[in-house]
């Protein structure tokens, strides 16, 4: 589960100091290596602004798949017991009535909670939470969704850091992604993970640190666009929806498993679908409004479009390769800030 820390399970913890691992994991630390950039979720880039989706994009879905099953089978069971009870009665009521009440408190609460801290966590949102990075002004923007919509730090201020989740039993895989706390009189008031994550390499949250540190304090043009390319995309339609799941796998095995795939793409339609896009306020697209002149990298229609066609593509997985082994290769360097 802790892959759905901060979103589905255990919220993130504010009100508190940045802890000792976390501290060790500072990644404006000195000697930290700097390996080439790798493009972990950006959805925009121009000479001013680069933007990410937040992690939990990638896994919206699971929410209304896990909670939507648990709330129909507490529905159906429950209900079975109540008919059950009124056909044993033979359709009176009084004499059965605190049992019936007992089975519809029994599933009906499990229905209630279910739907609550997994479907409505997952549906009826926003479609994605991003955030954006300004050179021009050194400030970082979060879309929260609340009262206040947006938050704004200046980048360096803002405490960035590889965070490890997992681990801790024997078959716990850890699970490493880019995670930012926004900190007023030395407390945490705001988390946020970044892009997607990492997987098992903290070298690879490493390399996508990289693309934004090398963005903020050196440019757009010292950023190696082409052979890089923006190919996640926010886009809500059926085909997006069905992408993500269904690359997880190839070949064979995609098509052996997809009867368990298909439900997990209509959950995530069904999850976007009925959310909101985000929309920035008019002083922060002001503010993040690219210079004259400068290229504008934007979201494809479709999750993996990359441009340039076929030989985009092959020169994209070409830096891709070796820009992720350099990258794997810092994980052994890297695991002492974990321990």
């Amino acid at each position: 589960m802790s892959s759905f820390t901060g979103w589905l399970v255990s919220p993130f913890k504010l009100g508190r100091e940045v802890s000792e691992k976390e501290a060790r994991a500072n990644l404006r630390s000195p000697g930290i290596p700097r390996p080439k950039p790798l493009n972990k979720g950006a959805i925009h880039l121009d000479s001013t602004c680069l933007e990410y989706l937040d992690r939990y994009f990638l896994m919206r879905g699971w929410g209304v798949l896990g909670g939507g099953f648990l709330v129909v089978f507490c529905v159906v069971l429950g209900g079975a017991g109540i008919y059950g009870f009124l056909q044993s009665s033979q359709g009176q009521v009084a004499p059965v009535f605190w049992a019936l009440v007992i089975m519809a408190v029994m599933f009906g609460v499990p229905a209630l909670v279910a739907l609550k801290v997994l479907v409505l966590k997952d549906a009826f949102r926003y479609t994605h939470y991003p955030v954006r990075f300004n050179r021009a002004n050194r400030k970082v923007y979060v879309f929260t969704g609340g009262a206040r919509k947006y938050l704004e730090v200046p980048f360096d201020d803002a405490f960035f850091f590889i965070n490890e989740d997992g681990g801790t039993g024997a078959n716990n895989v850890r699970i490493y992604d880019l995670r930012m706390h926004v900190i007023e009189s030395g407390k945490i008031v705001h988390t946020v993970s970044i892009g997607s994550d990492g997987g098992s390499s903290p070298g690879v949250v490493l390399a996508h640190w990289e693309m934004i540190r090398r963005f903020m304090d050196e440019g757009m043009d010292d950023l190696p666009f082409p052979p890089l390319g923006i190919f996640a995309s926010s886009r809500v339609s059926l085909k997006n929806a069905f992408i993500i799941p269904f690359a997880v796998f190839n070949g064979a095995l995609r098509w052996i498993l997809a009867p368990f795939l298909f439900p997990i793409g209509v959950a995530r339609y069904m999850a976007l679908a009925s959310s909101k896009r985000p929309v920035w306020p008019s002083s922060v697209e002001a503010e993040c409004a690219p210079a004259r002149g400068s290229r504008v990298l934007r979201e494809p229609q479709v999750y993996g479009d990359l441009p340039g066609g076929r030989s985009g593509e092959a020169a994209f997985m070409q830096y891709w390769n070796e820009a992720e082994t350099q990258a794997r290769a810092e994980d052994k360097g890297l695991a002492s800030l974990f321990r």
